[in-house]
């Protein structure tokens, strides 16, 4: 495993693809989205994640193929993103970006291709940054275009043949769809999982600032 402190920076000047999760990564939102999803599934007559623990726990793998595993088929997890999609647009307000975040996108974004891909809805990455000004974003792709990180991040890489692909995230399951994907794998130590969870799924980098991350990509 690679790991890397401020003075560290990947070698190399090819213009890179730098893929982000968006909830724990850019944005500040664990007691936003933990609430609006527990609601929405108890709207949607599933009650077997009650508390946020639970929920946390689904992050291990990707999020909505844990919840098949509970025994939900796609059109349930389908209504669920519905009511979550309504529930979430009443606290987009509540949602703001770390601390460093918006000047490290808009420093990456001179010099490499910046996408978001999220188990969120598009929708809200969309608003936060807007509000904030970033325009540094080229494209997000989130789970009303697919469930799936791993496809959505193959995709991503289809249409940008060439650049040296990374997936930015900070759970367990962003760093194995991020591998199986194709991407090589960073590991934010101020999101959802702890640093040991996430060396679980054995990132190729790791940072500690957004800072960090912006001079590790160069």
């Amino acid at each position: 495993m690679a790991y890397t402190d401020s003075n560290s920076r990947i070698e190399t000047t090819d213009r890179r693809l730098i893929m982000f999760d968006w909830d724990g990564v850019l944005a500040d939102s664990l007691d936003v989205f933990t609430t609006v999803f527990l609601q929405s599934c108890r709207q949607c007559g599933f009650h077997g994640l009650r508390e946020p623990g639970q929920l946390m726990g689904l992050f291990d793998e990707n999020l909505y193929q844990a919840m098949q595993k509970l025994g939900l088929d796609q059109e349930i997890i389908g209504q669920i993103l519905v009511c979550f999609k309504r529930n979430v647009n009443t606290h987009v307000h509540e949602i703001q970006l770390f601390d460093g975040v918006a000047s490290a996108l808009n420093t990456i974004a001179r010099k490499h291709t910046v996408t978001i891909i999220t188990s969120n809805i598009s929708e809200i990455p969309l608003n936060v940054l807007a509000r904030e000004g970033v325009k540094s974003v080229e494209q997000v792709l989130g789970a009303e275009v697919d469930t799936s990180k791993t496809r959505k991040i193959r995709q991503t890489i289809s249409r940008y043949p060439g650049s040296q692909p990374f997936y930015v995230g900070d759970t367990k399951g962003d760093m194995l769809e991020g591998k199986e994907a194709g991407a090589s794998t960073i590991a934010v130590n101020w999101g959802w999982h702890s640093m040991e969870k996430l060396d679980e799924g054995k990132p190729d980098y790791r940072v500690s600032s957004p800072r960090e991350l912006a001079v590790l990509l160069g």
